[in-house]
């Protein structure tokens, strides 16, 4: 019996050793009271998305955050996201890849008590399951563009659009900008509107197969860069001179549209901030403090063209 006894002791006398540490570990800050950060980052080859992974990722670093990043499509964000709640992170970053499908997990996050800031997209979820968005205006930086097109074009010609993807905010809120402006001007007229998925390749693919099927137009808008890029070695490989005899504008701001402009291939685009970093951790720290957060934060977002672009102050993203 006085054997049993004292290996009973003992035992207690273990686990009182090992609670604290198993208690402290159970949730989402470390030992040392590090804060941990989920970031659901979407799958894109684009100078743009890049650059925004960049900049959260330098935030996290430079406040001592511990970021654990995933890049994956839509499903294996919700994944991401249900891997996170598991962890017991303090906070998530989200930059959705479309609208639609995410009220579940993000009920699961509000469940756990995990504050969701969303960066440069939004989505059809009710508000209460996110904390903040923190974006462009889409719909202006459509109208800012039909604005220029109008002008450019003396309010008369024909215009293809190329759509980013079609179940995407920002894709859809650039094109009913856009059209806000457009169906202002009966002899605006735009003839062809098709998604280019955001891809350099498949918006050359996309003109390429306008060019073949005869499609007239003077003028190509393209929801991103990136799309406008790939129209440029369309039409010149069809031997026609971009920026003179099709006039281009899109929307992103990278380095190569400006460096496009410069060259005369590209005639304008219009901002769309990727540096999120610092805003999305500001207000997601606010949020795990316990702190009101506004629910829309936009970014300011300016034109540039040909008179212009030479002022942007770090010469694009």
């Amino acid at each position: 019996m006085k054997e049993r006894s004292s290996i009973l002791t003992l035992v207690l006398a273990l686990l009182l050793l090992i609670a604290p540490v198993v208690f402290a570990n159970g949730g989402g800050e470390a030992d040392d009271g590090t804060i941990t950060v989920g970031f659901a980052q979407i799958k894109e080859d684009s100078p743009w998305r890049t650059t925004e992974t960049n900049s959260v990722q330098q935030e996290a670093e430079k406040l001592g955050i511990e970021l654990k990043l995933s890049v994956t499509d839509q499903a294996g964000q919700v994944a991401a996201l249900r891997d996170f709640i598991a962890q017991g992170v303090d906070g998530i970053l989200l930059a959705p890849q479309t609208a639609n499908g995410w009220d579940e997990v993000l009920q699961e996050a509000k469940d756990a008590g995990i504050p969701v800031v969303l960066l440069d997209r939004g989505l059809d979820s009710p508000e209460d399951l996110w904390v903040s968005q923190i974006s462009s205006d889409f719909a202006f930086e459509g109208r800012e563009a039909g604005k220029w097109v109008v002008e450019r074009l003396n309010e008369n010609g024909k215009v293809v659009e190329l759509f980013g993807d079609p179940a995407a905010d920002p894709a859809i809120l650039r094109s009913q900008g856009f059209m806000e402006i457009i169906n202002q001007y009966p002899n605006i007229e735009v003839v062809e509107s098709r998604t280019g998925e955001w891809s350099q390749d498949k918006g050359r693919q996309v003109v390429e197969a306008w060019l073949t099927a005869g499609v007239e137009f003077d003028l190509i808008y393209a929801h991103n860069d990136g799309m406008a890029l790939g129209a440029i070695e369309a039409l010149k490989a069809a031997g026609k001179d971009p920026g003179d005899d099709v006039l281009i504008i899109s929307i992103d701001a990278i380095k190569a549209a400006f460096e496009s402009i410069a060259r005369g291939d590209l005639n304008a685009t219009v901002e769309c901030s990727p540096v999120l970093g610092p805003m999305g951790f500001d207000a997601l720290l606010k949020a795990i403090n316990g702190e009101e957060v506004p629910q829309y934060i936009i970014t300011p977002d300016s034109l540039y063209d040909e008179s212009n672009y030479t002022e942007h102050p770090t010469g694009g993203f």
